[in-house]
C-alpha cells in the first residue's frame, strides 16, 4: 500500500493533519488529525509497504520489544483501516473486477469485442456483427451504471469540447463533455479492457452516447492491430470498395447515393470505413458506426481507391503528387493521433496504401454528371491494371 497523491501532511498550530488537495477536494475527501506515530507511518508510505514492513520498521524505530508487537500491529491495522476508509492510502494490488453481466460478442475487422453490461445499454447497430461466444477476445467492454468512487487524473494528451484524453500511470482516462450519459471511461494501455461509467436510464440518447463512446476504444485497438479508420462513404464497384472522403458536409453520402441511383452500386458505409492490409492487398472492413446515414455493412472487400471530394461548379479529376496523396489520405483518418507515435503510425499506413490503390481528387457538383466523370477515371485505372 502507498499514500494517495491527493493528500498532504501539514501541521496546524503544531498538530499534524492529513488534508486533501486538488482532486481530493473535488471528490469531497475528508482530512484527519494524526499523532506522531501516524506521521512516521505517513513518511514510510512514500514507498509501497506491506503491513508487516510497517510493523517491523515501527518496532525498530520505537524500540518495541516482542511483547509489545501484537498491540503495535493492532494499532497499525486500525490506523491503516482509517486511512483506507478515507481514501488516503491506496492498495498496491489491483482490485478484482466486479462481475458484469455478459451481453454478447461482436466481430469487427477480425477483432472480437466482448460487451458486458445491461442489454438495454447497447445499440442495435451492433447486432449484425454478433458472433458466437469464444475465448479469444481482443477487447472487453464493461458498462457500469454508476460514477467512479475515485477520479484519477493524468497528463492531458488531448482536450476539446467533445473529448478529453489523459494518460495515467497504468491506463488512459477519457472524459466526454458532450455526452451527458457517459461520465468517464478508462482503458488499459494495451486496449484489452475498457470500462465506462454511465448515467441511466437506457433511453435512445443513452444508447447513442455509449455507441459513439465505444468507437473510441475500438479505434485505439484497431490501430494497435495495424489498421486505420477513415472518414469516408463507400460503395462497391467492379468487385472493389471505393471510398469517397471529405470533411463533414461536403457531400460524401450525396455522391455515393448518386452512384447507387444511376449505377445500382451497393453502398457499404455512409460515414466510416476500416482499412487493413493483407500482405500487399488493402482491404476495407465494415463498421457499425456510420454517422447519420444508417448505412453499414459487415462485409470485407478489396480496396480499389480513395477519391478525395471537393465541391466545385464543374466536374473534373485532379491528379495528385505522391506526397499529396499520403498527406491528404492521412488527414481523413480518425484513428487516434494523441501522440507523435500514433500520428507516425497513421502517416506510415497511408504511405503503404499508395502503390496499391487509385487516389485522386474529384472536384464535383451534386449532379449525376459527377458520377460519370469519376467513373471514367476509375475505369481507366482498372484497364491499366489489367494491361500491366
Amino acid at each position: 500500500m502507498k499514500r494517495s497523491k491527493d493528500y498532504m501532511l501539514c501541521h496546524i498550530s503544531g498538530i499534524p493533519y492529513l488534508l486533501p488537495f486538488g482532486q481530493g477536494i473535488a471528490d469531497h475527501r475528508r482530512g484527519i488529525k494524526i499523532n506522531e506515530t501516524g506521521v512516521y507511518l505517513w513518511e514510510l508510505l512514500k514507498q509501497d509497504c506491506t503491513e508487516d514492513m510497517l510493523v517491523s520498521k515501527c518496532a525498530s524505530h520505537f524500540h518495541a520489544d516482542s511483547a509489545l508487537l501484537p498491540g503495535l500491529r493492532k494499532d497499525i491495522q486500525q490506523f491503516l483501516n482509517i486511512l483506507q476508509a478515507h481514501g488516503i492510502i491506496e492498495s498496491s494490488q489491483a482490485k478484482p473486477d466486479s462481475p458484469v453481466s455478459f451481453y454478447r460478442q461482436i466481430k469487427i475487422g477480425g477483432l472480437i469485442l466482448e460487451l458486458r453490461g445491461p442489454a438495454g445499454a447497447f445499440s442495435d447497430f451492433f447486432l449484425p456483427f454478433a458472433v458466437q461466444k469464444c475465448e479469444n477476445v481482443h477487447q472487453r467492454i464493461r458498462v457500469l451504471c454508476r460514477m467512479p468512487a475515485e477520479h484519477p487524473n493524468g497528463a492531458v494528451l488531448l482536450r476539446s469540447s467533445d473529448l478529453v484524453v489523459m494518460e495515467g500511470e497504468a491506463e488512459y482516462i477519457f472524459l466526454f463533455p458532450a455526452l451527458r450519459h457517459i461520465g468517464e471511461a478508462r482503458m488499459t494501455r494495451d486496449g484489452s479492457l475498457m470500462t465506462f461509467y454511465c448515467r441511466p436510464p437506457f433511453t435512445d440518447a443513452f444508447r447513442e452516447n455509449l455507441f459513439h463512446a465505444i468507437r473510441l476504444g475500438f479505434l485505439y485497438l484497431s490501430q494497435r492491430h495495424h489498421m486505420a479508420a477513415i472518414h469516408s462513404a463507400s460503395l462497391l464497384y467492379q468487385g472493389r470498395a471505393w471510398l469517397f472522403a471529405a470533411p463533414s458536409g461536403t457531400g460524401k453520402s450525396t455522391h455515393t447515393g448518386l452512384w447507387n441511383q444511376v449505377l445500382q452500386a451497393p453502398l457499404i458505409n455512409g460515414d466510416l470505413n476500416l482499412l487493413a492490409m493483407d500482405g500487399e492487398t488493402p482491404f476495407v472492413h465494415g463498421l457499425p458506426w456510420c454517422g447519420t446515414s444508417g448505412i453499414s455493412h459487415t462485409g470485407s472487400y478489396p480496396l480499389g481507391g480513395i477519391i478525395l471530394l471537393r465541391q466545385a461548379e464543374k466536374n473534373y479529376v485532379e491528379a495528385l503528387s505522391e506526397d499529396q496523396k499520403q498527406l491528404l489520405v492521412m488527414q481523413r483518418f480518425i484513428s487516434p493521433a494523441w501522440s507523435k507515435k500514433q500520428q507516425e503510425a497513421n502517416l506510415s499506413f497511408a504511405g503503404r496504401l499508395l502503390p496499391h490503390i487509385f487516389i485522386c481528387r474529384l472536384h464535383c457538383t451534386k449532379e449525376v454528371s459527377a458520377v460519370y466523370v469519376i467513373k471514367q477515371a476509375i475505369d481507366s485505372y482498372l484497364e491499366m491494371q489489367i494491361e500491366n
